[in-house]
């Protein structure tokens, strides 16, 4: 008897507590916003709801838009420069509660003239607007379960109007150079470890000298490839060094030859400890408008 009075209060804490989790996994439909300067970190702009077909214990949310480049045409417009990066972020809607989704599907595309785009997300759902200038219909999707949210911006992609002629565009809106390892475990390759930063852009001197910065070490083993890829950076760098770098300081340099994009590393016995750096100038003739740096080391 008295082990039943004991169980009988904890099974009703338990039973309250799973109707708890349960309220808090029937979400509402959440709200999409879009952050499109270049450090990722600035105001989010919220994005516009269209097609919803969303069930939760607050109820049914069923909406329609038939033509979603002309709903999104009227938006107020969202100006980005060409190849800029930007992220999607979803958060509770308040009115709906809850906060908790599963592992939801999320996806993205530009629409223009009836023609759409798909736009590649990683991981943090960052990704880069295409080069073309234009304007676009953004959409995005949010798929969670049964759920689907469908939303909406318009997107003018156009160089930003501060940009003066002859300079390069801002150092965030260039691609970064790729850097995979490639071995029997990994034949289509892993990121390797690395840092890549800009020494001077736009306003570089003679002056403008690089400083070694500090790099943790990469999990390498002799038989491995060190690939580099600098491929999708437009306009191209004009020059391309590869330097080995001891003590702090260049020890070995190689001139790149113009027009490859690539470079690979094999890895022996003798590269093992060695960092490098990869450094990227762009020229007008004499005069430097941008330099950046690519840093690993193998260990």
């Amino acid at each position: 008897m008295n082990k039943l009075l004991i169980w009988v209060p904890v099974l009703v804490m338990i039973l309250f507590l799973a109707g708890c989790f349960a309220e808090d996994y029937d979400v509402g439909v959440p709200r999409a916003y879009l952050l499109a300067d270049d450090s990722l970190r600035g105001q989010p702009v919220p994005l516009a709801e269209a097609n919803i077909d969303w069930s939760s214990s607050n109820g049914d949310v069923s909406e329609t838009v038939v033509d979603i480049e002309e709903f999104g045409l009227s938006q107020e417009a969202i100006t980005v420069a060409p190849n800029q990066p930007a992220s999607l972020d979803f958060k509770e809607n308040e009115e709906n509660g809850g906060d908790i989704w599963t592992d939801p599907t999320i996806t993205a595309a530009l629409w223009k003239g009836g023609e759409k785009t798909e736009l590649e997300l990683n991981d943090m759902r960052e990704f880069r607007f295409p080069r073309t200038e234009g304007n676009y219909v953004l959409e995005v999707r949010f798929i969670d379960r049964e759920d689907e949210a469908q939303y909406i911006g318009n997107v003018v992609i156009e160089e930003p109007a501060g940009q003066k002629a002859g300079q390069l565009p801002a150092f965030a809106h260039i691609d970064m150079p790729s850097i995979t390892k490639v071995d029997s475990a990994q034949p289509n390759g892993e990121t390797f470890d690395h840092s890549y930063s800009e020494v001077c852009w736009n306003d570089c001197d003679a002056d403008s000298n690089y400083t070694v910065p500090d790099v943790h070490s990469g999990d390498a083993e002799a038989g491995s490839k060190i690939v580099i890829d600098w491929g999708l950076m437009e306009p191209a760098p004009t020059e391309v060094e590869l330097i080995e770098i001891v003590d702090g300081e260049e020890a070995t340099k190689e001139i790149i030859a113009a027009g490859r994009s690539t470079m690979t590393i094999v890895v022996n016995e003798q590269e093992l400890g060695r960092q490098y750096s990869v450094q990227y100038l762009w020229r007008d003739g004499k005069e430097l408008l941008g330099y950046s740096s690519l840093d690993f080391k193998l260990e």
